[in-house]
């Protein structure tokens, strides 16, 4: 199971934005750098967005290929404390937890390798020594049905555990693991882990992916509905789950860790990296999402990631943390199609732009290239 912390969180309630979006372009150039370019069109997102039919209200989403620092972006905080353990105790700490954007046009990370935000689990630990991992928690605890999703690279140096998982207690939560030493060179697969937790019967399949999860990067997402939840990786469906489904909201957490028990193995010999290059997050909350669509006939069209996520590959973000709510100014109009203000319409992508309130709610909708 993914192993967390007890952790402080605190509600920071989004409604969901209209949209601008700016798109970064990018082109390998000798040496192995990259060009980036620009561009922005807008589109509308305040019913809320829309993935295989659902229709959910809130979103969090966090291009970390971008983000100078952690602390700048209001939806997560970073646990740090210790956390007993056998038979190596843990310590979750802030300086684990490694902002590497791109810099500027060259596409060169700040501090080399993989840009993206750096889970690090720190290496050697003399025994009895805690070991040193990394977490990273959304501060919203309301997440509930929805669908979340991470594009992260992780790493194959044998002894720690990497995940992505909702939480809300030991017996209420969804799992996304892998084990870095389950990774074997003499074969094409490798494993990964999806678990539900419950106070009754639990659900754990373990199937096979057709990759190793440390040479490149793959999205890892898990959609939750009533009495199911429907994992994927790369956009293809893998597997349902049903026992054990939880009914609360909670959390979702990043994390990469290490205990020296059975599940993980280790604690590792040295320096080990899970590498996130983006997280995105639609959710409800409680019964707010049903009213939502009850009065709103327009939503967003969560576009689906097809295949493992490439070089020169664009991934569409639709909310931009900190933006403030705002008209489009003149000098960076809307360049989408009007429709009818009494249609119901999907926005599929940055398609179409129809007037839903008396005061639109204005935020980026990205396109960024992952640069590998």
């Amino acid at each position: 199971m993914a192993q967390v912390s007890r952790f402080k969180a605190t509600s920071s309630l989004r409604r969901p934005p209209t949209c601008d979006m700016y798109s970064s372009l990018a082109s390998v150039v000798p040496g192995g750098s990259y060009v980036l370019n620009i561009k922005s069109v807008y589109a509308q997102c305040q019913c809320g967005y829309s993935v295989n039919g659902e229709t959910y209200t809130d979103a969090i989403e966090a291009d970390f290929l971008h983000l100078d620092d952690i602390s700048n972006n209001g939806d997560w905080q970073i646990s740090n404390w210790p956390l007993p353990q056998k038979p190596y105790p843990m310590e979750y700490e802030k300086q684990n937890v490694v902002a590497n954007p791109l810099q500027g046009s060259s596409g060169q990370s700040t501090n080399g390798g993989d840009p993206g935000l750096q889970l690090i689990v720190r290496g050697p630990t003399q025994e009895g020594a805690n070991v040193s991992t990394a977490e990273l928690v959304t501060k919203r605890r309301d997440l509930y049905h929805g669908s979340y999703r991470a594009a992260i690279r992780y790493s194959k140096e044998p002894g720690t555990c990497g995940a992505m998982f909702w939480y809300k207690n030991e017996t209420q939560e969804i799992d996304v693991e892998l084990l870095s030493y389950e990774e074997k060179s003499s074969s094409s697969t490798s494993p990964v882990h999806f678990v539900l937790h419950s106070e009754g019967p639990s659900d754990h399949e373990t199937p096979q992916l057709p990759f190793h999860p440390s040479e490149g990067f793959h999205e890892y997402r898990f959609d939750w509905s009533p009495g199911k939840v429907a994992y994927y990786v790369d956009g293809k469906h893998i597997k349902d789950l049903t026992k054990g489904v939880p009914e609360v909201p909670g959390s979702l957490i990043l994390n990469h860790w290490s205990n020296g028990n059975s599940w993980t193995q280790g604690p590792p010999t040295s320096d080990v990296t899970m590498t996130v290059a983006y997280v995105k997050a639609y959710f409800n909350t409680g019964s707010k999402g049903f009213k939502a669509r009850e009065e709103c006939s327009s939503v967003c069209l969560v576009q689906d990631q097809n295949g493992p996520v490439l070089p020169n590959q664009e991934t569409i973000f639709l909310t931009k943390p900190g933006l403030e709510d705002s008209e489009p100014s003149p000098t960076n109009p809307p360049v989408l199609n009007q429709v009818s203000p009494n249609a119901t319409s999907i926005v599929d992508g940055a398609a179409q732009r129809r007037p839903i309130a008396d005061k639109a709610v204005n935020r980026h909708m990205a396109i960024v290239v992952l640069i590998l």
